[in-house]
C-alpha cells in the first residue's frame, strides 16, 4: 500500500471509528460530515507535500479545491464569528460562492483527467463522470454525485491519470457516501 493510499485509508478509518464511538454513546451512527471538507483539505495538502514536484498543477488544483471546500461550510466560520455575524453570513451568499468554486475546481479536475485518458473505456467513464457530476450539482442530488465519483474511480483505475492524485477521487466518493449514509440512517429512508 502506498503512502497516499494509506493516508486515505487512515482518514476513512478515523471517520468510521468516530461514527462508531457516537453509536456507542448515542445509539445511532452519525458520520462527522461537517469535518469532511477539513479531511479532504488535509489529505490533499499532504498529497501536495509528498508529490508537489511531480505534478505541481494537480496539487495546486486539489489544494485550492480543498480550501474552497472548507470555506464553503458554516461549520468552519463558526470558529471565527459570533452569532450575529453568522446570521449575516448565512443570509449572504459567501459560502455558496466558495461551494461553487469547489465544484468548478472538481469539474476542472475531472475534465483534465478526461483529457489525459488514452483508453476508450476510461475516457467514456470520465465523460460519464462529467455528465453525472454536473447533473448532481444542479439537482443537488448526493446519489448522483456518488455515482459520478464512482465513474471517475473506475476511469482512473483503468488509466491512472495524474497519479497519485487519482486516489483523491476515492476519498471524495467515501466522504460523500458517508454523508448519504448518515442521512439515510437518521431519517430511515430506504
Amino acid at each position: 500500500m502506498t503512502r497516499e493510499a494509506r493516508a486515505i485509508f487512515l482518514s476513512t478509518l478515523t471517520l468510521v471509528v468516530y461514527a462508531g464511538l457516537i453509536f456507542i454513546n448515542q445509539g445511532s451512527f452519525v458520520f462527522p460530515f461537517p469535518l469532511n471538507e477539513i479531511v479532504f483539505l488535509g489529505v490533499s495538502l499532504q498529497f501536495f507535500w509528498w508529490n508537489g514536484r511531480a505534478n505541481k498543477w494537480a496539487g495546486i488544483l486539489v489544494s485550492v479545491a480543498g480550501i474552497c471546500g472548507v470555506l464553503s461550510t458554516q461549520f468552519f466560520w463558526t470558529f471565527f464569528y459570533g452569532t450575529k455575524t453568522m446570521e449575516f453570513l448565512t443570509e449572504s451568499m459567501t459560502t455558496d460562492y466558495f461551494l461553487i468554486a469547489f465544484y468548478v475546481l472538481i469539474l476542472i479536475g475531472g475534465i483534465a483527467t478526461m483529457a489525459r485518458q488514452k483508453r476508450g473505456i476510461a475516457l467514456l467513464f470520465s465523460a460519464f463522470f462529467v455528465l453525472a457530476f454536473i447533473s448532481g450539482v444542479f439537482l443537488n442530488n448526493s446519489l448522483l454525485l456518488i455515482v459520478a465519483y464512482g465513474f471517475m474511480i473506475t476511469s482512473t483505475q483503468l488509466a491512472k491519470a495524474f497519479a497519485p492524485y487519482h486516489l483523491l477521487w476515492v476519498l471524495l466518493f467515501i466522504l460523500k457516501l458517508m454523508v448519504l449514509l448518515t442521512f439515510v440512517l437518521k431519517t430511515g429512508i430506504f
